[in-house]
């Protein structure tokens, strides 16, 4: 398992096919601190696709110019990143994640859950039809 620290999270590949970044507690979440997650993830090994679970605590200071800015334009990136469900814990971030997407939809399934629980069931259901549709 693979694992990068940053100042604002935590990103761990969990297997080959999952990714997860857990945002710490209380930090900002500006555009440099997506960037710096996003680039945590370049350095993983491989070029296989994988999920990616972005994991947001209700106590995260969330910059709302986030969303005025596109984070998936890195060509590179959208080619590893086979589905991304993003965790909003809290009532207020999960319509505004919900609302960044309707902004700047992805290249890949993405969708908004409240729990990490309904996060990685999303994600293994679609792995699994997949892993079905490839072999």
């Amino acid at each position: 398992m693979e694992r990068e620290i940053t100042p604002s999270a935590v990103v761990e590949r969990i297997d080959p096919e999952l990714v997860v970044c857990r945002y710490k507690e209380g930090v900002k979440v500006d555009a440099a601190a997506v960037r710096e997650n996003l680039e945590a993830r370049k350095r993983f090994p491989g070029h296989e696709p994988y999920a990616v679970i972005g994991i947001f605590p209700e106590s995260v200071d969330f910059d709302m110019s986030l969303l005025e800015h596109n984070h998936y334009t890195d060509i590179a990136l959208n080619k590893v990143t086979q589905l991304l469900a993003i965790v909003a814990e809290g009532e207020l971030f999960e319509p505004i994640a919900k609302l960044y997407f309707a902004y700047h939809p992805t290249p890949f399934s993405s969708q908004v859950f409240p729990t990490e629980q309904e996060a990685l069931k999303w994600v293994k259901e679609r792995t699994l039809q997949r892993m079905e549709l490839d072999s």
